[in-house]
């Protein structure tokens, strides 16, 4: 059977031709990290997709499906798939491929350098390079869950959270670090959260400066912490994640600065870090099971 050769892993073939499939609306791209939901009608013969430099993280969403693989010419894989099922192609690995049915997949790409910075912040002796594990049709339901909240990301209408995001990401880096990769880092020992003067120094941080795009990293960097340790010691003195305690202290503020009924609610919604008044309203609706409007009618 004839092969047809794409370009990247975005492609199959339909009638002898290579088509990209695109959908602007069904990615998300921040921070080196591209997450793709896109569905794949069956090609009418094997493709290859040469390597490319990120590692790819396929998660099947819809239908049922039998997919043949081979990863630089190695041993054909040939397993029926299902929503729930993962595949792994490692960066700059070539694949082959051949699928019988239309499928929808997520896809998670991401560069071989956050795995090794998060290997570093974790504080073991990292090789020269990290290999992500060649995986087929295998499950993980905790990668799994957290791929659909990559997928409820794309959804969304509101501009990216980087907070948010980035502790996905950091989450997303620690467990295939954990689980998938060949040097495995072992869950964090350190308990009991964040020292009282630090935790003090992170608080006064984000209170004043709530009006700002607040990033883990610079968190992590006044607690002297790693990103990737940062988020799990937060929540430990604290009970929540950094994020939802950054939307907890920006609605507190929307509160106080509702009372002046000479600012408008985009006033508002910029003086405490939204960059849209919509998103600033379905944050505190949420919040506080009112809109900003109704909170300062009954004031």
């Amino acid at each position: 059977m004839r092969q047809v050769i794409a370009n990247t892993n975005e492609l199959v073939a339909t009638q002898g031709s290579v088509k990209q499939f695109t959908d602007p609306d069904s990615e998300l791209v921040w921070s080196g990290i591209r997450v793709c939901s896109k569905i794949y009608p069956p090609p009418p013969e094997r493709i290859v997709n040469p390597g490319i430099p990120e590692h790819r993280i396929s998660l099947h969403i819809s239908n049922r499906d039998y997919l043949e693989r081979r990863i630089n010419g190695g041993k054909l894989l040939c397993a029926p798939t299902a929503p729930g099922v993962f595949n792994f192609i490692p960066a700059h690995q070539e694949v082959e491929s051949l699928w019988e049915a239309e499928v929808e997949l997520l896809s998670i790409y991401l560069p071989p350098a956050l795995l090794e910075r998060t290997a570093i912040e974790s504080g073991i002796r990292v090789p020269r390079t990290i290999e992500l594990m060649d995986r087929f049709a295998i499950r993980d339901p905790f990668l799994e869950q957290l791929a659909y909240t990559f997928k409820a990301e794309l959804k969304r209408e509101n501009p990216i959270d980087r907070l948010y995001l980035e502790s996905l990401q950091t989450v997303l880096a620690g467990h295939l670090l954990r689980h998938h990769c060949s040097v495995k880092i072992t869950s964090d020992s350190r308990a009991g959260g964040l020292p009282k003067s630090t935790l003090h120094q992170v608080v006064d941080y984000i209170q004043n400066n709530l009006e700002h795009d607040i990033s883990l990293v610079e968190l992590a960097r006044v607690a002297h912490v790693s990103s990737h340790h940062f988020g799990k010691l937060f929540k430990q003195s604290m009970g929540v994640t950094p994020h939802q305690y950054v939307l907890k202290c920006r609605i507190e503020q929307a509160k106080k600065l509702l009372v002046n009924k000479q600012l408008s609610l985009a006033q508002i919604a910029q003086a405490i870090g939204f960059s849209h008044q919509s998103h600033f309203i379905n944050v505190f609706r949420r919040y506080t099971a009112l809109t900003p409007r109704e909170y300062r009618n009954n004031l």
